[in-house]
């Protein structure tokens, strides 16, 4: 009972501090001239995926786990698809991809050249032919450098396309009455709680799925995932309900960037092997789904396909959900 007490308390934060830092962030797009979309892909994304970077580390540096740190990864990119499924549902009368910026597709597309290289390392490392620094693998230090360039990318091509679309309107500010300084900060102290929160909630469900008795791969890919991408979800969903639609998708595929930079953290600090060795064959099989996921999300974009006639739900927010389901149930089966 004291259990279920923690979890509801826990959670009840979570929403609540999430929907603040998500408002944080519409400031922080208005005051920085970056944008919703940057911020949303860097700075909100990196929010609320630094629950995953803490729940991780213990995992592999205390209770050498590399394969639920793993698993909570991979898993977290899956639920995250999905919540543009479920946010689909939220934005009211039109269509998510129908409001939100055809420039999303930038950071989905390096969303899914990050998912091949890990799951090109575990192919390696199942085949013996690990490629390594030191501890560290080759694979691993891509992605971390990859992740580094995608934040370049993404910068720029968000700066060259507000440029464009100042030429053509002016910029309304809705946030002139808070100075920066004050902006920057509440960010900061939002993102501060949001982490001891995630890690709070990661370790309560780490308890609750203690007296399952299911395996780790499955743990990881379903518990500690929807455990660590609470934040995600709460602060997407705040950004819907203040209209603003590409900071909430842009913090989805920004998410999933940092997720896999993250992947490479893990290595970093694993000294006890090899990582990628130590992560169990079914998240190829998780990756592969992440990437067709996000080819998914990518057409939506591109196409934008309105809903059918007495449904809530367009069709690729559908076969986002059918994907994430059957993955679920092979790796549980797994």
């Amino acid at each position: 009972m004291l259990l279920l007490i923690q979890v509801v308390l826990c959670v009840m934060l979570v929403v609540i501090v999430g929907a603040r830092l998500s408002q944080s962030a519409d400031v922080l797009a208005e005051k920085t001239g970056l944008g919703r979309t940057w911020v949303g892909a860097v700075l909100l994304a990196g929010a609320t995926s630094l629950p995953e970077l803490a729940t991780g580390v213990s995992a592999v540096v205390v209770f050498n786990a590399p394969d639920l740190a793993a698993g909570g990864i991979f898993g977290s990119c899956l639920f995250n698809l999905l919540l543009l499924a479920l946010l689909d549902i939220f934005t009211g009368p039109g269509p998510l991809f129908q409001r939100a910026q055809i420039s999303h597709g930038l950071a989905a597309g390096l969303g899914s050249v990050l998912l091949g290289v890990a799951a090109a390392a575990m192919l390696l490392a199942q085949t013996n032919n690990n490629l390594t620094l030191g501890w560290i693998g080759v694979p691993s230090i891509v992605l971390i450098v990859l992740y580094l360039i995608s934040v370049r990318m993404i910068a720029q091509f968000e700066l060259r396309r507000r440029v464009e679309l100042l030429e053509q309107e002016a910029e309304v500010f809705q946030y002139e009455h808070i100075k920066p300084k004050q902006a920057y900060l509440t960010f900061a102290l939002l993102s501060v709680a949001i982490v001891v929160l995630g890690v709070w909630l990661a370790s309560l469900g780490d308890r609750v799925a203690a007296v399952t008795g299911l395996g780790q791969s499955f743990v990881g890919a379903l518990l500690l995932a929807a455990a660590t991408s609470l934040p995600e979800a709460v602060a997407s969903i705040a950004a819907i309900r203040l209209n603003a639609v590409d900071l909430a998708v842009s913090n989805i595929f920004g998410s999933n960037i940092c997720n896999l930079a993250i992947l490479g953290i893990y290595d970093l600090v694993y000294f006890r092997g090899d990582f990628w060795s130590n992560v169990s064959q079914v998240h190829i099989f998780t990756a592969v789904v992440a990437i067709v996921m996000t080819s998914v999300a990518i057409v939506g974009l591109i196409y934008r396909a309105a809903r059918p006639r007495r449904l809530y739900i367009t069709w690729d927010a559908m076969a986002l959900i059918a994907l994430y389901v059957g993955g679920m149930y092979v790796i549980y089966r797994s």
